[in-house]
C-alpha cells in the first residue's frame, strides 16, 4: 500500500474541516451527521477516523483552527502600540475569521451559552490560540499598568473574549441593527479596557 505524504494528509485534514464547518453550520453540533461530512470532503468515513476519534472532535477541532487563524492573522500585523491598540488588532482578526465562517460561529457560540458541563470548557481549551494571545497582550497591559492587576489575566483574557461574544449575540440579535461588525471591535476593546483599566489611589 503506497503511503500518503505529508501534504496530502494536511489536504485531507483541511477539507474535513472545511466540510465539518458548512455541516455544523447548517445542522449544529447534536443533529450533525458524519456521513454527510465526508461526503462533502470526498474521503472514506474510514479516512475521517483517522484524524478525529468522534462528532464532537471534530467540532472541537473546526473552533480550534478558527481560533488558530485569528491568532495568525494577529500575528502578521505590527504587534505594537497601547494594550488598547493590540487588542482592537485582535478583536479585528477575530471578526475577519467570524465573517468567513459567521453560520459555524453561530453553533459554536451557542453551545458556548446553552452551558452544557462537558461541551463548555472544551470549548474554552479549543480557542487557546486566540486566547493565549489575548492574555499576552494583557499581561503586558499589566505590567505597562494599563491595565488592573487584582484579577488574573486568564480571566481577564475570557472576559475580553466573551465580551466580543456578547456583541456577536447582539448583531445577530438584532438582525445586524446594532452594532454593525465593523463596530464590534471598537466596542468590545472600549468595553472591555475601560472596564478593566488600572485603579489609581
Amino acid at each position: 500500500m503506497p503511503r500518503i505524504d505529508a501534504s496530502a494528509k494536511r489536504e485531507t485534514h483541511r477539507r474535513l474541516l472545511e466540510a465539518a464547518a458548512s455541516h455544523f453550520a447548517r445542522r449544529g453540533l447534536e443533529r450533525a451527521n458524519l456521513d454527510e461530512v465526508v461526503r462533502a470532503a470526498g474521503v472514506a468515513k474510514g479516512t475521517l477516523y483517522n484524524y478525529f476519534s468522534s462528532k464532537e472532535e471534530l467540532f472541537f477541532a473546526v473552533i480550534e483552527e478558527g481560533a488558530r487563524r485569528a491568532a495568525e492573522r494577529y500575528a502578521q500585523v505590527q504587534d505594537q502600540g497601547t494594550t488598547r491598540d493590540r487588542l482592537l488588532a485582535l478583536a479585528e482578526a477575530d471578526v475577519s475569521v467570524l465573517r468567513e465562517e459567521e453560520q459555524f460561529m453561530r453553533v459554536v457560540v451557542r453551545e458556548a451559552m446553552s452551558f452544557q458541563p462537558a461541551t463548555y470548557p472544551r470549548i474554552v481549551e479549543h480557542l487557546s490560540p486566540y486566547l493565549t494571545r489575548v492574555e499576552r497582550v494583557i499581561a503586558d497591559g499589566v505590567e505597562n499598568e494599563e491595565l488592573r492587576s487584582d484579577v488574573p489575566t486568564v480571566q481577564l483574557a475570557l472576559l475580553f473574549v466573551g465580551t466580543l461574544t456578547m456583541l456577536y449575540v447582539q448583531h445577530w440579535g438584532s438582525d445586524g441593527a446594532w452594532p454593525s461588525l465593523d463596530e464590534v471591535p471598537a466596542l468590545a476593546v472600549t468595553t472591555f479596557v475601560d472596564g478593566a483599566r488600572r485603579r489609581t489611589a
